[in-house]
């Protein structure tokens, strides 16, 4: 790895940076089937031309599919999100008008001819009744009040956002599971690997980095 250009950390847990990475990615991290014991094992089986035990390929086969389908199952999360989300500012909309209207419709108690008032009024009626048809459809049967829809809101956008950050963050550990894969299984497939390539167990091996 070394070789390949990537920076190497031997401390209680061996870790290693590639040159484009800002921190360093340990191995235990990674799952049993990238633990340096394991990986020692099949550099040697390798170097001897054995063939790697089929239950460290199906472990690390399973690793790499249990974040590639986590990954997958904060999707339908976030459309759930997305959805609620915009069902509650269109229900904000709503309400805010339905508001308006109906206080056009109260202060007709007030005109000294209701009548001439409700002609004068006659957009403001229908639209009051079609906002409560719609509010109906959206299964509001009591209006909200601003501030009790205002919290729904942000209380989704809150959710929101930390999904994304979590399908960010879990989309950057398969990026780094998949380089790292292609890297091992370019490395045990190659023909032969020198001994003298290979680091002592726990012993430390110099850091270069830079100033």
């Amino acid at each position: 790895m070394q070789l390949a250009g990537y920076e190497i950390l031997q401390g209680k847990h061996l870790s290693f940076r590639a040159l484009e990475q800002k921190n360093f990615t340990y191995m235990k991290s990674l799952g049993s089937y990238y633990s340096e014991e394991n990986i020692r094992i099949r550099l040697a089986k390798n170097r001897s031309k054995v063939k790697t035990p089929k239950h460290l390929s199906r472990e690390a086969q399973q690793h790499i599919s249990d974040v590639d389908a986590s990954v997958k199952a904060v999707d339908p999360k976030i459309a759930q999100l997305n959805s609620e989300l915009s069902t509650q500012k269109l229900i904000q909309k709503h309400c805010d008008s339905y508001r308006l209207c109906r206080k056009v419709i109260e202060d007709c108690k007030f005109a000294k001819n209701p009548k001439a008032y409700r002609s004068k009024h006659q957009a403001e009626y229908k639209l009051h009744d079609s906002l409560k048809k719609e509010l109906q459809a959206l299964g509001v049967t009591k209006i909200p009040s601003s501030n009790k829809i205002l919290k729904r809101i942000e209380n989704l956008e809150s959710e929101q956002a930390t999904t994304v950050r979590k399908k960010q963050e879990l989309q950057k550990k398969q990026k780094t599971l998949d380089i790292i894969r292609q890297n091992f299984t370019a490395l045990l497939d190659a023909p032969e690997i020198s001994s003298d390539l290979l680091p002592a167990k726990r012993e430390p091996i110099s850091v270069t980095r830079d100033k």
